[in-house]
């Protein structure tokens, strides 16, 4: 899906920002927020994402590269991740790109959300990528206990990186579970920030019902707030992007017809739609929402999928 880089599903700049606002006031899916402007069933393309190019330099490889785990803990919403650097021990510059080759207890990881918000590019001797193994908890599942604890196991991990990687080398232990699932991550340089527009330092806050039935009409409320000392014109109507981890995203042009200005220290709240599909799975999913500005400034929740 074209929204999910964790940021792209939560938005580069969401990820960035950990103070912005995410609200779950207990809307019915049904309602509206009340002295919101209404939506505007108004849809435009979703920017493609350019990717990176290669220079001419080789692909890094599992020999040119000394792998270590860094850190460890919860990123974006509800993801454990073991965040990996990958220093360039060889003498000359390489290419890092793609998804390294990852096995957990003698099986194949697949490629999971790029929660790291990395991109490909080229690493300099002595400079570091990054990657994570990331374990997400599958919903529904009951969780095995062992004296009231919860049951956890663990795992060698294995991985190799570059397009001719013959010889694996160790990624170190990790705790799972029986509901857990193990991802890979996508191994990569981080994306340079781009420089602020007037939208950057905008607020966003969502007010997400508590649950959803597949098949229905997610109807939700997004406030936009301006904390700065001042106005933000919306003279050329922006753009945003929302979408479900479960479902492709969408754009939409925001309704501006309402209100041109946010002034300092002001806010706007906008109602928005969009359609659960009727094959969406049951469980909890993210949602994320952000204006389509450089920064992609934005925030992101949860919301938990029934089936009727």
């Amino acid at each position: 899906m074209n929204l999910l880089k964790a940021a792209r599903y939560l938005g580069p700049g969401v990820a960035a920002a950990a103070g912005l606002a995410v609200l779950a006031f207990a809307y019915p899916s049904s309602a509206t927020a009340p002295g919101a402007i209404s939506w505007a069933n108004r849809p435009v393309a979703i920017p493609a994402v350019k990717a990176p190019v290669n220079p001419g330099v080789p692909a890094c490889a599992t020999a040119s590269l000394s792998t270590r785990m860094v850190r460890r803990g919860i990123v974006g919403f509800g993801t454990y991740a073991y965040i990996y650097s990958a220093r360039n021990i060889g003498p000359r510059t390489c290419y890092v790109s793609g998804t390294p080759r990852v096995t957990v207890a003698g099986k194949s990881v697949t490629q999971g959300v790029n929660v790291l918000n990395v991109s490909a590019g080229t690493l300099a001797p002595g400079g570091s990528a990054t990657f994570a193994i990331t374990e997400t908890t599958r919903v529904p599942c009951t969780v095995k206990l062992r004296n009231g604890v919860t049951a956890s196991t663990a795992v060698r991990a294995q991985l190799k990186v570059g397009p001719r990687a013959s010889r694996a080398v160790s990624a170190g232990t990790l705790l799972t579970t029986n509901c857990v699932t193990v991802h890979v991550t996508p191994i990569g340089l981080p994306l340079r920030q781009p420089a602020p527009d007037s939208l950057s330092g905008l607020r966003i806050a969502l007010a997400l019902p508590a649950r959803i039935a597949a098949g229905q009409v997610l109807r939700f409320a997004v406030t936009i707030t301006n904390p700065t000392r001042a106005s933000v014109r919306l003279s050329h109507c922006p753009s945003y992007e929302m979408g479900l981890s479960v479902a492709p995203a969408k754009a939409y042009k925001l309704n501006c017809s309402a209100a041109r200005v946010i002034g300092s220290g002001q806010s706007r709240t906008y109602e928005m739609q969009f359609a659960i599909p009727a094959n969406a799975p049951a469980g909890l999913a993210k949602i994320g929402w952000f204006l389509l500005n450089p920064n992609r400034t934005g925030a992101g929740g949860t919301i938990t999928i029934t089936r009727l």
